[in-house]
């Protein structure tokens, strides 16, 4: 399991944008969706047990979205669990951080990962490994791939990687040297869609759009973009959110308006519009 998040803020178009490829070794994945009065998301799956639990990536009424990728796998609960209870209470990115810091220093432990945590003026990465954190502060981009930047974890993370492929480690930072080199000249909308799609040299496992090299290996089933448009006299965002199933360089991105407080009527619209599930 590997995944690249990221986010960037366009202070001149007032909008935040926070975004994931999701790569898993199945051709047969289906999204499960949380959709409630106040947050939306998309539901995270447990990389030991399986189960789906917690989101991989969300947005609540507030402006403040989160997304994560995996790290290692451990027998700790998911940060997955982490990515939905910031969703559900926190109001910002630095309210976000709040609560993970006082949920690791009272002594719980969870999955190596990294969350990338973006509102309307900030955004941050909390790196994870059990109960040892490590945080970035950025005001207008940030990225994560299958590994950790600021924790000393390369040993670790380097063995476990080698189930993924030999050379998964060195993908995993090709990978996020590539994000980085195409986040620095993100003007707009547009230009998020287009590094979610990038090949670079050549499609496959260090690609951001993630192709097998060959069976068993993971590959991209699912993109996202979460678009905020804090551009409301109200002080509500206007939200939408973006999703393609598969490579996104071979589909096409579904545009769903997110609405808050959400009804019944709101969240079946959703549902109906989501790619697989309408």
């Amino acid at each position: 399991m590997t995944s690249f998040a990221g986010a960037v803020i366009l202070p001149e178009l007032e909008k935040t944008l926070v975004f994931k490829n999701r790569d898993l070794a199945t051709d047969n994945h289906r999204d499960t969706l949380f959709y409630d009065v106040d947050c939306f998301g998309v539901r995270g799956i447990d990389a030991v047990t399986g189960r789906v639990d917690g989101l991989a990536i969300g947005v609540n009424r507030y402006g403040l979205a989160v997304a994560n990728t995996h790290v290692r796998s451990t027998d700790e609960p998911s940060y997955h669990v982490l990515t939905e209870q910031i969703l559900m209470f926190a109001k910002d990115a630095e309210d976000g951080l709040s609560m993970v810091e006082d949920h690791l220093k009272s002594g719980r432990r969870y999955q190596w990962g990294n969350l990338v945590l973006a509102d309307d003026d900030s955004m941050l990465v909390i790196e994870i490994a059990g109960d040892d954190y490590s945080v970035e502060w950025s005001k207008r981009k940030v990225l994560r791939t299958s590994h950790h930047i600021m924790l000393d974890t390369e040993d670790e993370v380097r063995e476990y990687l080698t189930k993924v492929g030999p050379n998964a480690y060195e993908a995993s930072m090709k990978r996020v040297d590539r994000g980085y080199e195409l986040i620095r000249h993100v003007d707009n909308v547009k230009d998020v869609f287009d590094l979610l799609k990038d090949h670079g040299e050549s499609k496959g496992l260090s690609s951001i759009c993630m192709h097998p090299e060959s069976d068993g290996h993971p590959s991209t089933v699912m993109s996202y973009v979460v678009e905020i448009d804090h551009m409301q006299e109200t002080g509500r965002p206007k939200v939408v959110f973006h999703v393609a199933k598969g490579n996104p360089c071979e589909s096409n991105y579904v545009s769903i308006p997110l609405v808050f407080p959400a009804d019944e009527e709101i969240t079946r619209r959703a549902e109906q519009m989501y790619p697989g599930l309408g």
